[in-house]
């Protein structure tokens, strides 16, 4: 019991928790991440359209949430999610309520990234 209340892992599991319910967004409530998309600078630069987007956001967050929770190559899987949380707080503007949420995020993928392996 005393293994599973480490820092990493509780570290881990809230990530994996995070990326999972903004998969499930992606595919149950899509119009909030296309609005969000939509409204930003990524629409110029984006080859496809919002809505293949937002199923591109959808299956990343799934697959990096099922990596957290099985601990596979968790510090490189921590180092792509730093480098995500970075372009999702690009995206939602860095002077919003929603920015300041996700550097709270980004402080955890950091943290878990910096450690390294344990394995």
């Amino acid at each position: 019991m005393k293994r599973l209340l480490t820092i990493p892992f509780l570290l881990r599991i809230g990530l994996a928790c995070v990326f999972l319910a903004n998969s499930l967004t992606a595919f149950l409530a899509p119009s909030e991440f296309q609005e969000l998309i939509s409204g930003s600078f990524v629409t110029y630069i984006l080859p496809v359209s919002a809505a293949s987007f937002v199923t591109f956001i959808g299956i990343n967050d799934l697959v990096v949430a099922v990596l957290f929770f099985l601990d596979w190559c968790t510090s490189r899987v921590a180092l792509y999610a730093t480098a995500w949380m970075i372009g999702v707080i690009a995206v939602i503007g860095v002077y919003s309520l929603d920015a300041l949420e996700h550097l709270g995020f980004l402080s955890m993928t950091v943290a878990l990234m910096m450690r390294g392996e344990t394995k």
